[in-house]
């Protein structure tokens, strides 16, 4: 039992990201690093992977590293269709460099369409690899907008993610 002022779990910090890009016709819809069937596709300066880019924005909060905005910038013409795979793996190096490593990670994406009930399992094994971590420590949630604002009129998608790192 931690003491007043001790903290309950040393060295461990955790930190949230959040993420939210519109929807046009066409394609293809990437997310958490896989590639969705569905006739429309999120827009953005890179590849638009709203998980990914919550889940790296959670990770380098965590770590005190700043946010995704910081480390690729839209004003970038490099960063123009840039993979967010390659974002996250870039981060999680910075992550290692100071000193930390990820112990588990929970998401949820924000879609009235596609259903990602399919998907959920792939996106999942997607991110533990990405992370260096086994899937049980990864968590995958779909939630729709029930008809209500720009993700239930499916103008938009978004993501929201924590992550819990602890000293390696």
């Amino acid at each position: 039992m931690a003491l007043v002022g001790e903290p309950a779990t040393p060295g461990s910090r955790v930190g949230i990201g959040h993420d939210t890009h519109r929807l046009s016709p066409g394609g293809p819809l990437k997310l958490g690093g896989v590639v969705v069937p569905y006739d429309r596709g999120l827009v953005g300066h890179s590849d638009a992977d709203v998980l990914l880019h919550a889940v790296t924005d959670a990770l380098l909060g965590a770590a005190g590293l700043g946010d995704i905005g910081e480390l690729f910038p839209d004003t970038d013409p490099a960063n123009r269709g840039r993979d967010s795979a390659e974002m996250l793996t870039e981060a999680l190096r910075r992550v290692a460099e100071a000193g930390y490593r990820v112990v588990n990670v929970d998401c949820i994406v924000f879609a009235e369409r596609p259903k990602l009930s399919p998907y959920k399992e792939t996106i999942q094994k997607r991110l533990a690899s990405l992370l260096s971590v086994s899937a049980d420590r990864v968590g995958v949630k779909a939630k729709t907008g029930e008809g209500l604002g720009p993700v239930g009129r499916q103008e938009a998608m978004m993501a929201t993610s924590v992550v819990l790192i602890e000293p390696c």
